[in-house]
C-alpha cells in the first residue's frame, strides 16, 4: 500500500503549470478544517513540488501559516486592503497555486465577496481552476450552510468534508435528505486517528509530503500503519475525481 501511494504521488503531475486556488473553509471552528488544510498543503506540494502560496485568515494568531512559515501570509479580512490584495492576487499569478485557510468567522463575508466580483468569472477567464472545500460540523445547520454555498456557486468544483472524528452529522434532522440533494463533484470521508496520531499529524514539524518520501523511519510501526492507512483512505478516494484535475486530494 506505501507503495501505491508513494509511486502514484511521483507522476508526472508535478510538471503541471495550471494554476489552482483550493479553499478550505467551515461555517464552524473546531472541526479539523486547519488540519485538513495543511494535509491538502502537503499533497499539493507533492504534486507540484513546491509549496502553494498560503493565505491564512486566522488573524492575528494564524493557524496553517504556523505549519509553512515562509510559505504566505496572515490576512486579516476585516480590512479591504486585504481583501483586494487576496483576490487580485490569485487572478494576477496565473502561473501559481494558492491554498486559503477560511477562518469561520470570515465564511459568510468571504463568500459574499467572492459572489459580488464574480470571482469564478476572473479565474475561469485566466485559467485558475478554484476548489472549495466545505468541512460538515455536528449540525444540520452546517448542511444548510454548506448547501446553500454549495447552489450559489454552480461553476465552482464543490467537495464537502465529513471528518470522522467529530461524529457523522447526517444522522441529525433533515441532514441526509439536504446531504443528497446537493451538486457535490465528489465528497470526502475524512478518517478518524487514534489521540497519537493526530497529535502527530498536528505537530508543526510533521508533514505529509514528507512522511510519504520515508523521513520519518524512527516512528513506531503502528503509528507509521496508521498514517499510512489514513493516507490510503484519502487516497483510494480520488477515484471520482476527473483526471487532470489539479486539486489536491
Amino acid at each position: 500500500m506505501e507503495g501505491s501511494l508513494a509511486q502514484d504521488s511521483q507522476t508526472p503531475e508535478q510538471e503541471q503549470t495550471i494554476a489552482s486556488a483550493t479553499i478550505v473553509c467551515s461555517d464552524c471552528p473546531r472541526n479539523g478544517k486547519t488540519l485538513f488544510a495543511k494535509l491538502a498543503t502537503d499533497i499539493l506540494t507533492l504534486r507540484t513540488g513546491r509549496p502553494p502560496t498560503i493565505f491564512d485568515t486566522d488573524e492575528p494568531d494564524g493557524g496553517l501559516i504556523h505549519h509553512f512559515p515562509d510559505a504566505g501570509q496572515i490576512v486579516d479580512l476585516s480590512k479591504t486592503t486585504a481583501q483586494v490584495a487576496l483576490f487580485d492576487g490569485m487572478l494576477e499569478r496565473i502561473d501559481s497555486h494558492f491554498m486559503i485557510d477560511l477562518s469561520a468567522r470570515h465564511f459568510s463575508p468571504f463568500f459574499q465577496i467572492y459572489r459580488d466580483i464574480d470571482f469564478q468569472t476572473g479565474a475561469e477567464e485566466c485559467g485558475l481552476e478554484v476548489s472549495i472545500f466545505f468541512i460538515i460540523d455536528r449540525t444540520e445547520a452546517s448542511i444548510v450552510a454548506a448547501a446553500e454555498l454549495c447552489a450559489s456557486l454552480p461553476r465552482t468544483r464543490f467537495i464537502p468534508v465529513r471528518n470522522e472524528a467529530i461524529g457523522d452529522a447526517l444522522s441529525v434532522g433533515k441532514s441526509a435528505d439536504i446531504f443528497a440533494g446537493m451538486r457535490v463533484d465528489r465528497e470526502i470521508i475524512l478518517p478518524e486517528l487514534s489521540a497519537e496520531a493526530q497529535g502527530m499529524a498536528e505537530h508543526v514539524d510533521f508533514h505529509f509530503d514528507s512522511f510519504i518520501a520515508g523521513k520519518y523511519d524512527h516512528f513506531p510501526f503502528e503509528l507509521k500503519a496508521e498514517l499510512w492507512g489514513f493516507l490510503e483512505s484519502l487516497y483510494e478516494q480520488r477515484d471520482s475525481v476527473e483526471t487532470g484535475s489539479t486539486h489536491p486530494l
